[in-house]
């Protein structure tokens, strides 16, 4: 009888284990598929609210050119009205630029799909650069060698960085004939790299290229404990490179 309830003791505890082990599982599971909703919620909140603030800063920045041309037009009109053909014809140069920025920006902005951004892969990236060269220059794109697995909010950044960066390519770099999109990443970080060869142009307005849209590409890489630096490259154009850590994602 003592081996017979020593048995039973011992299967019950086995039986337990395996119990707890099974609901450990399970709550792990749902734990993992519950941060991956609330990436992907929050991957939308962040595409809304990039839409609204990038068609903003479009029409801001190509109405104050056509506002600036028309007053040009009105001194025209009464001082010098032989020159006013010249004065409508740039008034119509800067709608038509209007329309066609809107146009780029509103294609790199549509996603196939709400979160597209936390599983953009390479396939992704191809799609967002094919979108941009509709109506912008041609681009050079690299990318890591292999098929990289990132962690949702890491590859959420990387995507949303390219993005960030075309659509300014978009909206401020007249002139550029090409771009770079370089995405690089070793043991510990990854790195992303975009620029064009956009000639200087005088800034119609005072805020630095990329406005709103630069701030808030710094404040998501930084929340992840990378780096963001954006400037003039030397001779032409502009750049962005933003160093993300990998192990970024096991933070969220």
């Amino acid at each position: 009888m003592p081996v017979t309830t020593s048995a039973a003791v011992g299967s019950f505890h086995v039986g337990v284990q395996g119990w707890l082990v099974g609901l450990g599982t399970g709550l792990v599971l749902r734990f993992l598929e519950h941060r991956r909703q609330a990436t992907v919620e929050a991957v939308r909140r962040d595409e809304r609210l990039a839409l609204a603030r990038e068609l903003h800063d479009v029409v801001a920045h190509h109405v104050s050119g056509i506002v600036m041309h028309t007053h040009a037009a009105q001194i025209m009109l009464r001082k010098q009205p032989d020159h006013l053909g010249a004065a409508l014809a740039d008034i119509e140069r800067s709608g038509t630029h209007a329309m066609d920025a809107m146009r780029r920006v509103v294609a790199l902005l549509r996603d196939a799909e709400d979160g597209v951004a936390v599983t953009a892969g390479p396939e992704q990236l191809i799609d967002l650069v094919r979108r941009f060269e509709e109506h912008g220059p041609a681009v050079d794109l690299r990318l890591p060698t292999g098929a990289p697995t990132w962690p949702p909010v890491v590859t959420a950044t990387v995507y949303r960085v390219v993005q960030e960066s075309l659509t300014n390519i978009a909206r401020h770099a007249r002139g550029a004939r090409a771009a770079t999109v370089t995405i690089a990443q070793d043991r510990t970080d990854i790195t992303v790299e975009i620029g064009d060869d956009a000639p200087p142009h005088p800034p119609i307005r005072s805020s630095p290229r990329g406005g709103y849209g630069l701030v808030g590409m710094r404040e998501r890489v930084e929340a992840l404990g990378g780096t963001l630096d954006a400037g003039p490259r030397p001779g032409a154009g502009w750049s962005v490179r933003a160093t993300v850590p990998l192990q970024a994602g096991d933070h969220r």
